[in-house]
């Protein structure tokens, strides 16, 4: 009898291993045959008890993967949970994750040392035009490591080489791409690849299939080449990998491919989602999620864009948004936002991501005019 594991997979362009229980197109992937082992071990987090018997199972270990669905809130929670009770007991942690790449790191370790605040840290790294996942779930888990002075890492590769690979395979890279990626990349498994083929079947990103693999591919050995070489040069340091459970079921991906790398069996996989303790095999232990703090609205100002040029361009106002009820209009030209100069549209997300409804923005903008001299305007625009 042919065994499936149904999980609803969001096919996003930035990950095809993340996943979405809310707005994925449901997929049912191969079991690996060799599957055949106990089922993992779930544990509550929102028990403080079963955190503690949890990460009492884990400080043996050089490298904890803990697998998310990128767009749940709760997954990032149990994720800040167990780093926090793994700071406790073993403070000599680091934290990798996939959000960011590696090209901004600089700016991921100013922002950890104190040296830049979090919209500059969010500006910097083009976040929210590399990643655009609601930057307020991950925020506690950077702050936290920014309060206690953890290690960040950002472990993927950049969209430039990785869009290079999905429409022209490896061999498309020049010399120059060839020296920012790992020279040991190895081929995925057999159990691996048919799960792939499943998901590109759906959503065949890349122009081939082979190519599509090859992305992944580049995906998990350069995450898990970067968190290798880390662990090699800090050898008293547990590593905390935080990526799209898809890059880590049944041990693939990342966590073979640095276990490759150190030579031994030294990482633990854990994943998000109850529902999947029932595959025997997938994760060595599951984390059950229980809804979890929501987020709130976030403070709008009912504006559409147009970034394509050198500057910024209010092309559409909201029929009832706070924008255009407060003077602003079509064709203005926006400068600044609260004091801090926008030039695009994810520099105005950085502003803007936690503000919230009936707080207070000021908007200064240029307007220009046929028979008059242009101005620069501000309007204090309460946000709904």
């Amino acid at each position: 009898m042919k065994i499936s594991l149904v999980i609803l997979l969001a096919l996003a362009p930035f990950c095809t291993s993340c996943a979405s229980q809310d707005n994925g197109l449901g997929l049912q992937l191969p079991v690996p045959k060799s599957a055949s082992g106990k089922k993992p071990v779930s544990y509550d987090l929102g028990d403080p008890r079963q955190v503690d018997e949890l990460t009492g199972k884990l400080t043996e270990k050089r490298a904890l993967f803990i697998g998310e669905i990128h767009d749940r809130q709760e997954h990032h929670q149990n994720q800040l949970r167990l780093i926090q009770n793994l700071y406790e007991r073993y403070p000599y942690i680091a934290i990798g994750v996939e959000y960011f790449q590696q090209p901004f790191q600089s700016h991921i370790d100013d922002y950890i040392a104190g040296y830049i605040d979090e919209r500059e840290m969010l500006v910097r790294t083009e976040y929210f035009k590399r990643w655009n996942i609601d930057y307020r779930m991950l925020q506690p888990i950077l702050r936290f490591a920014r309060e206690k002075h953890i290690p960040v890492l950002a472990l993927n590769i950049s969209d430039e080489i990785h869009h290079k690979v999905f429409h022209g395979g490896i061999k498309s890279l020049t010399p120059e791409d060839r020296e920012l990626i790992p020279d040991d990349i190895e081929p995925v498994g057999r159990d691996y690849k048919e799960r792939l083929k499943v998901i590109f079947n759906t959503h065949p990103e890349g122009n081939t299939f082979d190519m599509f693999v090859e992305g992944q591919q580049l995906w998990d050995e350069t995450m898990a080449d970067t968190a290798a070489k880390y662990l090699k040069q800090h050898p008293q340091t547990m590593l905390v990998v935080l990526a799209g459970l898809g890059h880590m079921m049944y041990g693939d991906g990342i966590p073979k491919a640095l276990d490759r790398r150190l030579g031994g069996n030294y990482s633990a996989v854990a994943i998000n989602g109850k529902q999947l303790g029932e595959y025997p095999g997938i994760a060595d232990f599951i984390l059950a999620s229980s809804g979890g703090t929501a987020l709130p609205d976030p403070g709008k100002l009912g504006i559409s864009v147009d970034d394509s040029g050198k500057q910024v361009v209010i092309t559409q106002l909201g029929s009832k948004g706070a924008a255009g009820d407060s003077g602003i209009n079509v064709g203005d030209r926006l400068l600044a936002l609260d004091g801090i100069k926008v030039s695009n549209f994810p520099e105005i997300k950085a502003v803007m991501f936690d503000k919230r409804p009936g707080d207070v923005v000021r908007v200064t903008l240029h307007r220009g005019h046929l028979l008059a001299a242009d101005e620069e305007l501000q309007f204090d625009v309460t946000l709904r």
